[in-house]
């Protein structure tokens, strides 16, 4: 609660005894802090601090074939709660290690994700602008795609569908060909178009 210069501190703006102590009274009702580890790759060089807005991605591959790795945006505009570090017992040579943890505040669906991403995969950290309150939706992208080859193993399977499928000639309707197919690039979006040319 706000509080002005020289206002006398009375019980109703006080926590009560039952809220603890500590980070536990900073979490909102209906929100869980979950910490993850971080490297400082991760945790965007060091500028990931406290009060700062994140979007969380994570890589991870659903089966064993190379392919299959996809990277996506989980979470979006998530605030960072905590971040410091923190020792850990180093299991190799039972020493104790510093590691860097940043806690994050989610819902408890979103905590059920990002714990997920974290043990069954790698999560990345992305810091972005406190005023920015957009929610992208992206459909994430896997290696064929970000090297191009999926594109145009699409625009093979789209020729060899073309090539395949009957065509009808009448004496009164002119006559159809394929010019092949042409792609389109509007901003982030991919879009095939069929060039057809009548004589």
């Amino acid at each position: 609660m706000p509080v002005i210069q020289n206002e006398p501190i009375l019980p109703n703006k006080l926590a009560t005894k039952e809220a603890g102590a500590g980070l536990p009274p900073a979490i909102p009702p209906g929100l869980r802090a979950v910490s993850v580890r971080v490297n400082e790759v991760i945790g965007v060089a060091g500028y990931v601090l406290p009060g700062n807005r994140v979007d969380v991605l994570a890589v991870v591959n659903p089966t064993e074939k190379r392919d299959e790795v996809t990277s996506k945006v989980i979470l979006t505009n998530v605030q960072v709660l905590a971040a410091g570090t923190k020792i850990e017992r180093d299991e190799r040579n039972n020493k104790p290690m510093a590691v860097s943890v940043v806690t994050l505040l989610v819902a408890p669906e979103e905590s059920e994700r990002l714990t997920l991403a974290s043990t069954e995969g790698k999560i990345q950290l992305a810091l972005r602008n406190p005023l920015d309150k957009t929610t992208p939706n992206t459909p994430g992208i896997r290696p064929a795609a970000l090297l191009g080859f999926a594109t145009a193993s699409k625009q093979a399977a789209l020729r060899t569908r073309i090539a395949a499928a009957p065509t009808k000639a009448t004496s009164t309707q002119p006559q159809v060909e394929t010019g092949g197919v042409v792609e389109i690039i509007r901003g982030d979006k991919r879009a095939q178009e069929i060039v057809r040319q009548e004589h």
